[in-house]
């Protein structure tokens, strides 16, 4: 009985722990990706103010 609670109890604490890697993985790669699309918008508006 203790191995089954055991094995399940490792199983959430896996799961909690990548499901929380990957939201901070995405929060990450939408910030990055925005700030490229400002960068390269900044860009353009300097390119044709030039």
């Amino acid at each position: 009985m203790f191995q089954l609670i055991a094995c399940n109890l490792a199983c959430l604490m896996i799961a909690a722990l990548y499901y929380s890697w990957r939201d901070v993985y995405l929060h990450r790669k939408k910030r990055e990706q925005l700030q490229e699309r400002v960068a390269y918008m900044l860009w353009v508006a300097a390119a044709r103010a030039a």
